[in-house]
């Protein structure tokens, strides 16, 4: 992974799968492995895949959408559950929060909304607009 980018954008999250059936965890790494801008290694220690990707490209919820596709079983107990809901919600909020104007952006858009409305445009028309005072 090459490509400069912002620390807080740079994850390292591990992967967990069911015991039964047993995981070929080598396959799942080559799978994984063949993805661009995705680091993948075997944790011996846990059991589960690490793996290592920038936000721009990747999340946990693809990654592990793709081993479900390919047959995989993750651990579903509960507390792998709600950690992985919880790292799915977190990056979501992470992406969405990227793409969202900055203050500057936000006020720039607000002062150009209210130029170009009907209400402070110059008044362009016709003399007779104004009441004829006799």
């Amino acid at each position: 992974m090459e490509k400069a980018t912002h620390p807080a954008l740079y994850k390292v999250r591990c992967i967990y799968f069911a015991s039964l059936p047993p995981p070929n965890l080598n396959h799942a790494l080559k799978l994984l492995g063949s993805m661009a801008q995705l680091e993948a290694s075997i944790d011996t220690e846990d059991g589960c895949l690490s793996v290592r990707y920038d936000l721009s490209d990747h999340t946990l919820e693809t990654l592990e959408t793709l081993l479900v596709n390919h047959g995989y079983h993750l651990d579903n107990s509960l507390l792998q559950k709600i950690k992985r809901s919880l790292v799915y919600h977190c990056e979501s909020c992470q992406l969405e929060n990227l793409s969202a104007p900055t203050r500057e952006q936000h006020l720039r858009s607000i002062y150009l909304n209210i130029a170009h409305s009907p209400v402070h445009q110059a008044k362009t028309g016709p003399a007779d607009e104004y009441p004829n005072q006799l």
